[in-house]
């Protein structure tokens, strides 16, 4: 299969070399809109680069695409590509748009393309243990699900691309770094029929989404739960989801499962594997890439068997309209 790759930063060559391990797949040509970026990544995978994305497109011809660019660059980069019959993994979330992101589900799912997206921490056998109880209904009726995510990135981090931290091609902590526990949230308790309160904050950062913030939801089965992401914690301090319902409760510690017990038994002991720490705290690229590896291995498998990836279009849209049900409720207008 021709693979072909847009966004030539970190995350774009963890991508790479990933993919490395899958030696059926031929890298044709990568692309970014800074010529310094493509030059580079081209030249450390021996591969052509190009600046323009549609004549990369037309001219490398993939079968498959990874989007590795800044957020607000995804739905059109994979509109375009999906016109072209190509098979897109997209990193998260989908966009910053909403509108933007049900286009391109449209639109993949008209030409009959896989359309997967990145959220590693649901390929955690933790993380799907604790969600199997969930749907299965051992843990009875969800009554709270809430996220905590107390990271740090400093101001050199923002700096580095002029994308990082606006809100056309970015948001802030909760659409960048805290968007996976938003999905693994989504994932357990189910969409959110509404943001009852919403307060973002720029507090330590010169950029202009926020850096802090806090929600209150109510998930369409009638749960509640709250929501508190910053990148101005240092040393960083969690990145917690617990969820409880009528007849169980589980904790995770990131992407780990650490407390879990159903009807007043211990499950954490019977679990074979519950998950681990991916990391990010601190420094965006120091994490556990297993759960990125499952999902690509996953992604190629999903085209060859003609089926949905684990994690496809529609899955991925969930998290991302919490995501912007949140800035609405906090910004008062029509953001994303």
């Amino acid at each position: 299969m021709r693979v072909g790759l847009v966004g030539c930063g970190g995350m774009g060559n963890a991508h790479l070399n990933l993919l490395g391990r899958l030696p059926e797949h031929t890298l044709v040509g990568v692309c970014d809109h800074r010529p310094d970026r493509a030059l580079r990544m081209g030249m450390a995978h021996d591969v052509p680069f190009w600046t323009d994305f549609e004549r990369f497109l037309d001219e490398s011809k993939p079968q498959a695409l990874h989007i590795c660019s800044p957020t607000g660059f995804h739905a059109d980069q994979g509109l375009a590509a999906a016109r072209r019959g190509v098979h897109l993994l997209c990193e998260k979330p989908l966009d910053t748009d909403l509108n933007k992101a049900d286009r391109l589900i449209a639109e993949c799912d008209s030409q009959n393309v896989r359309l997967g997206c990145i959220f590693q921490k649901r390929a955690s056998k933790g993380a799907q243990a604790v969600q199997k109880a969930i749907r299965s209904g051992e843990m009875g009726t969800v009554l709270s699900c809430s996220v905590s995510v107390k990271w740090w990135r400093s101001q050199a981090y923002y700096d580095k691309d002029d994308w990082r931290g606006t809100r056309a091609f970015d948001g802030g902590a909760f659409s960048n770094q805290g968007i996976h526990s938003l999905d693994l949230m989504t994932w357990f308790a189910g969409p959110v029929a509404e943001v009852e309160y919403a307060n973002l904050s720029t507090l330590s950062h010169s950029i202009e989404s926020e850096d802090f913030g806090i929600a209150v939801v109510r998930f369409e089965s009638g749960a509640r739960g709250t929501i508190e992401i910053s990148t101005c914690c240092l040393p960083d301090l969690s990145t917690r989801l617990e969820v409880f319902g009528t007849n169980g409760s589980a904790l995770l510690d990131d992407a780990k499962v650490t407390r879990f017990g159903i009807a007043g038994e211990d499950r954490l002991a019977a679990l074979p594997d519950p998950g681990t720490i991916t990391g990010g705290g601190t420094r965006p690229f120091d994490i556990d890439l297993t759960g990125h590896e499952a999902q690509i291995r996953d992604f190629y498998s999903a085209i060859r068997d003609n089926r949905r990836p684990l994690l496809d279009g529609h899955a991925a849209r969930v998290s991302l309209e919490l995501l912007i049900k949140i800035y609405r409720k906090a910004y008062g207008d029509s953001s994303g």
